[in-house]
């Protein structure tokens, strides 16, 4: 894969987790059967919306990457940038890992859906598969960042390629081959 394929496959996935983040935060917020400031849900929703944040931080700064590598390709920029956004992505990793997808705010959700009747279990079961699906959207980043850095090292240590050519002998046209033709035949 090249490097400008592979970033390219880096902002795609980064807009799909964006919008997986922005269907979650949807839920959490609007889709609650009752109204009424439950602390629980105040924690999940702050959190992902410090996770959007940081997405749209990431976004830029992988679309700041792509464009560093299109001409004039500039490798300072394309270091900066997609290091940059990867710093932003293990924060949203960090987040996720170990504040949304831990045992303890799990078991809390479903415990807070259980106690409270069939439209939160509904409303939990919903923000669940919503976290699953951010966690399988951080995986898929993780391989594209990984590809971007191998395709940065490939281009680093392939270096440049540059193709000499020489032409030896000489060169005989047609009409020089008719004129040595009629000189061997002693007709000059």
């Amino acid at each position: 894969m090249a490097l400008e394929a592979a970033l390219e496959k880096l902002c795609s996935d980064l807009g799909h987790f964006l919008d997986t983040l922005t269907g979650l935060e949807t839920t959490v917020t609007e889709d609650q059967p009752e109204s009424g400031e439950v602390v629980l849900v105040g924690k999940v929703s702050d959190a992902i919306t410090e996770i959007e944040s940081h997405c749209r931080e990431c976004i830029d700064a992988a679309e700041s990457a792509l464009s560093a590598v299109n001409h004039p390709f500039d490798a300072n920029r394309l270091r900066r940038s997609l290091s940059g956004s990867q710093v932003q992505f293990q924060s949203i990793a960090h987040l996720l890992v170990f504040d949304l997808l831990t045992y303890e705010t799990i078991s809390a959700l479903v415990g807070f859906g259980a106690e409270h009747g069939h439209g939160w279990q509904a409303w939990v079961r919903a923000v669940r598969l919503g976290l699953e699906e951010c966690r399988s959207g951080i995986r898929e980043l993780d391989r594209s960042y990984l590809a971007c850095w191998e395709e940065i090292a490939e281009r680093l240590f392939a270096g440049p390629i540059s193709l000499h050519t020489t032409n030896i002998g000489q060169q005989i046209s047609a009409g020089a081959l008719d004129a040595k033709g009629r000189e061997e035949a002693g007709m000059t």
